[in-house]
């Protein structure tokens, strides 16, 4: 396998080309949604309600995936995946096989946007630890605060600040390999590069991928297309 390098695809096509156990950390922001709210303009007999049923097709696809994972990562290795409150349940389902802990962390944005009631100023991530993961001693909290990417200098749209995701990185110091097989613009990559550690991205949007490389050339060596 052949490291630092951005791979345009489909992470379910990549992944099975990638050594067994071969990674030693996932970073990650995968492509959660809600549940499908239908309606239909009517009442009593033949409307519809919202059911968490549809979250059943969230659930199958990462099983799917992080079967996978399973494989490519090392016994000792660690899992960082962002979700927020409604998609943290079927993360924790999806992990909970394969991590002999999966526990919260939340990263508080320091901002909210402007709206209506209570606003959005936090994700969550499902941080999940192999079997052999290495106890590391720290007198850190569970409560990430890091200003989240302002709109206005984003690549894309759910971009993650890369002081924060060193932070998760910096937390292990033998992960010599990251991967993050939804890539988006980079930030992973150019968190991991940024303390001389070895990634692999996968992202399936030909955009973002030359953007992640553009980023990569401007901050840190230059990665490889392929």
């Amino acid at each position: 396998m052949q490291l630092d390098r951005v791979i345009q695809g489909d992470c379910m096509d990549v992944l099975p080309t990638f050594p067994d156990k071969s990674v030693d950390m996932v970073v990650t922001d995968p492509p959660y949604f809600l549940p499908v709210n239908t309606y239909v303009g009517v009442r009593g007999k033949g409307a519809y309600s919202r059911t968490l049923e549809d979250a059943s097709v969230l659930k199958g696809y990462f099983r799917t995936v992080f079967k996978e994972l399973t494989r490519v990562v090392k016994c000792n290795g660690t899992y960082y995946v962002f979700c927020d409150a409604q998609s943290y349940p079927s993360f924790y389902e999806v992990m909970f096989p394969f991590c002999k802990h999966v526990r919260l962390l939340v990263w508080d944005k320091m901002i909210s946007y402007n709206g209506y009631t209570w606003r959005h100023q936090h994700e969550l991530i499902a941080w999940g630890e192999c079997e052999e993961a290495e106890r590391i001693p720290t007198g850190d909290g569970d409560i990430l605060r890091c200003r989240g990417v302002l709109q206005k200098d984003r690549y894309h749209p759910a971009e993650k600040p890369v002081e924060l995701l060193s932070l998760l990185i910096k937390k292990h110091p033998k992960a010599l390999l990251i991967l993050d097989p939804y890539l988006g613009s980079g930030s992973t990559a150019v968190a991991a590069k940024k303390l001389s550690r070895h990634f692999v991205g996968i992202e399936l949007n030909p955009d973002y991928c030359k953007i992640a490389e553009e980023r990569l050339r401007s901050s840190t060596d230059q990665a490889v297309l392929s």
